[in-house]
């Protein structure tokens, strides 16, 4: 194995002790100076991902995946997946495992839904350290583990309650399970191949042909690249096939058998459908500058150092060849998730996610090869231009928070208010407020990572790279509590929980609760998932006659003329409702309403109690 300079690794100033491809020379558990690293690094990161889980309430998105759950243990059936009442396919069923088993202990919380996902996360910091170990060294596992750990998009989506986290793990450790098991010193024998079907079994259960996909074409590519199919293909490769199937294989037998109209659902419109961007109702899209650019932003604070690290890392691979190179790993990684989701036609802001290992391995051993001697060694000057282009953003950002959270936050509103206007910011009084709450905290935080900036800057221009990037690092920690007490404020604004606790104060147990559909289904399980019950939908004229928007049970559902007579029939109704929508007229029209009270832009109604008692 050679450098990018044609150099044998382990003869570099300062000894890289990567292994041989053809079989590695590994210090025992004991002696293995990257475990002790590894450690601290995970020990330190783990309150950012796990604290104060139960904080802020459930987004609407959220809320889905722990109503599910909920409804899967109220009703004993673990097959087949129901957001009030109605099948949803939407997603393979692991997370909805995981967080039933997690409320079945802890309760049916925040901290239940999100747990599983943190985890997840968490754990791809010793799994990307193990990869980074086995292809690069013991310096370069601990630094890409300490990249991986204080990167933005792992802290900010694994504190939400999603599949993508866990997908992100399954990802990881199927590649670790391919690399321990084929890539350094394997044939295929030991438990790592088997670890690597499993976890293609598992990434199947939590997001469907998608998720094995991703692995197996990264799998798959890679042996055809490193010519490694010789090794992959014996008989334990048929036995590993067995075990993907026996894994992922008995659910969909199950949900087919328990509902017919099931495979067409789940492949055709979950998958294809979706993939192709002709499913209805549309996806939110993003544009592929955008989805792009908002997967380099999720590596921050590294980001400035990605172009020097991807382009050593293509003159290592370059010299050594396909075969040989040990960074063709990371380079099809993200060749295939951001290939895959580039040519999709439905991206979301967090799809990416699973590519952010590869990142970190990458950045991982660019500080290795700083901490090297010799003339392959990073110039100090580069790493000190990239640090510096960060210490300005985040000075800029600084000037920023002061700018526009101060005298420019009318702007902010008028930006909020036209690019979202479901958030429900409007420019009230309590909005300004929380704008003012968050103006200090912001710039103090965001001017001492400037500083923290300059100074891993001054670190680098010194030669002491190991220092720069423990700063680097450590300025992510109060960013990371801003982040999350930026969470906790537009709470009021992101979660139905209010609306909730309105409708729990004045509708009874046998009263009538009725939510207006949204444009995506899964938007009703914050109503349901905190008020503990299945409510009616009024019908949006634009679904009719969508087969894929199930409308089940169907009495469950109700057209304009049914809410009318159920609203006049002399029940107590309540009703949550658009404000500005035309819905509050009519009914108040039809029969006098009470306005029980308002949160973002849902307003609560109920009719007049017909009697005092009531």
């Amino acid at each position: 194995m050679t450098g990018a300079t044609g150099t044998p690794a382990g003869a570099r100033g300062g000894g890289r002790p990567a292994p041989a491809a053809d079989g590695p020379s590994r210090p025992s558990r004991r002696a293995d100076p990257a475990r002790r690293p590894l450690r601290w690094i995970a020990l330190a990161a783990l309150p950012f991902f796990l604290l104060d889980l139960g904080a802020p309430a459930l987004n609407d998105g959220e809320a889905m995946y722990a109503e599910i759950p909920r409804e899967m243990r109220a009703g004993g059936d673990w097959v087949t997946p129901r957001l009030n009442g109605t099948r949803h396919f939407d997603k393979p069923p692991l997370i909805y495992w995981l967080v039933g088993a997690s409320q079945t202990v802890l309760g049916e919380t925040e901290t239940a839904a999100r747990l599983w996902p943190a985890l997840a996360a968490w754990a791809t910091i010793p799994v990307v350290g193990a990869i980074g170990g086995t292809l690069y060294g013991p310096r370069a596992a601990w630094m890409g583990a300490l990249v991986f750990a204080t990167s933005l998009g792992p802290y900010l989506f694994a504190r939400q309650v999603m599949p993508d986290p866990i997908l992100g793990f399954w990802i990881a450790l199927a590649l670790l399970g391919y690399v321990r098991g084929f890539v350094r010193g394997g044939e295929g024998r030991g438990p790592w191949p088997w670890v690597m079907y499993a976890c293609l079994g598992l990434a199947a259960l939590t997001k469907g042909v998608l998720g094995m996909g991703l692995s197996a074409a990264i799998i798959g590519l890679h042996v055809a690249l490193s010519g490694r199919l010789r090794a992959v293909l014996s008989w334990r490769a048929a036995a590993g096939i067995g075990l993907v199937a026996a894994v992922a294989v008995p659910w969909h037998v199950a949900a087919a058998a328990a509902n017919p109209d099931f495979l067409g659902y789940y492949v055709i419109r979950e998958h294809l459908l979706r993939f192709t961007g002709q499913r209805y109702p549309p996806d939110e899209f993003l544009s592929l500058p955008i989805f792009l650019g908002l997967t380099l932003l999720w590596t921050f604070p590294w980001v400035p150092l990605l172009p020097q690290a991807a382009w050593r890392a293509a003159r290592r691979l370059a010299a050594a060849g396909p075969r040989k190179g040990e960074d063709l790993l990371p380079f099809v990684w993200l060749a295939v998730i951001l290939g895959l989701f580039s040519a999709s036609q439905s991206r979301l802001e967090y799809y990416a996610l699973p590519a952010l290992p590869a990142f970190a391995l990458l950045l991982g051993r660019l500080w290795d090869d700083a901490t090297q001697e010799g003339p392959d060694r990073p110039s100090p000057r580069a790493l000190g231009a990239a640090l510096g282009i960060m210490a300005g953003v985040m000075a800029a950002a600084a000037a920023a928070a002061l700018a526009v959270l101060g005298p420019g936050k009318d702007l902010v509103f008028a930006f909020v208010t036209a690019s979202w206007p479901e958030a429900g910011w409007i420019g009230g009084p309590d909005q300004v407020a929380t704008l003012d709450r968050i103006r200090l905290p912001a710039m103090a935080t965001l001017g001492g990572a400037a500083l923290l900036t300059l100074a891993a800057l001054a670190a680098a221009r010194r030669s002491r790279p190991r220092l720069a990037c423990g700063l680097l690092a450590g300025m992510m920690a109060p960013l990371f509590a801003l982040i999350h007490w930026g969470f906790l404020l537009v709470e009021p604004y992101q979660s139905t929980r209010a609306v909730a606790e309105l409708v729990r104060r004045v509708a009874g147990p046998d009263d009538p609760v009725v939510f207006e559909e949204p444009h995506e289904y899964m938007w009703v399980g914050g109503l349901t998932f905190y008020t503990k019950r299945t409510v009616h939908i009024l019908k949006d004229p634009k679904f009719e006659g969508v087969a894929a928007r199930r409308r089940e049970p169907p009495d469950r559902f109700l057209d304009r003329e049914a809410l009318l007579a159920l609203w006049t029939s002399g029940r107590r109704v309540v009703v949550v409702a658009e404000s500005g929508g035309d819905v509050p007229a009519v009914l108040h029209e039809a029969r006098p309403a009470v306005v029980v009270g308002q949160s973002g832009t849902r307003v609560v109604l109920r009719t007049k109690a017909p009697h005092a008692g009531r």
